[in-house]
């Protein structure tokens, strides 16, 4: 699937960690600077790819997105389904330290280096990647979504309700 994508300073990106047993934790940002909202879905094994996408559409969030991340260690989701149901590219991130496997490519921003996967082509990711990460080892949207997925809120307040 070919995307024509323009990439502006603040494109809307949801980032989705699969890195927590009990629950996918979203985040979507504008470009590498602001927060504008959490998702939060559970990680039932009834839920399927088809279901996730199916949430992310349903989101309040979804009008505005423009671009997928997805940091999935496991690889429990299908990014050619994700991307063919909600109809935006998905990026999908390796952020172990492995040479070029299953698609994957080296990306260079700056000092970082990333193992990325994606229908986009080299150049778009490069400039997607540049505009989405500010710090830390992985793009924004997914350190924010990983920083929450680890966090210990998750443990303490089962009645979290990010979503609405």
């Amino acid at each position: 699937m070919t995307h024509s994508l323009a990439i502006k300073k603040e494109i809307r990106t949801l980032g989705l960690d699969l890195c927590n047993p009990r629950y996918f934790v979203g985040a979507v940002t504008r470009g590498g600077d602001y927060l504008d909202g959490v998702l939060v879905l559970p990680t039932e094994p009834a839920r399927k790819t088809a279901w996730i996408a199916s949430a992310i559409i349903r989101t309040r969030f979804f009008p505005e997105l423009r671009l997928f991340m997805m940091h999935d260690p496991e690889t429990q989701l299908n990014s050619k389904v994700i991307e063919r149901l909600t109809k935006l590219p998905v990026i999908t991130v390796n952020s172990k330290r492995k040479r070029q496997s299953d698609g994957f490519r080296s990306y260079k921003v700056g000092q970082k280096q990333l193992q990325v996967k994606g229908s986009l082509p080299p150049r778009i990711l490069q400039e997607i990647l540049s505009t989405t990460w500010a710090t830390g080892p992985l793009p924004e949207p997914l350190r924010i979504a990983h920083l929450l997925a680890r966090s210990r809120f998750f443990a303490k307040n089962t009645r979290f309700q990010a979503n609405k």
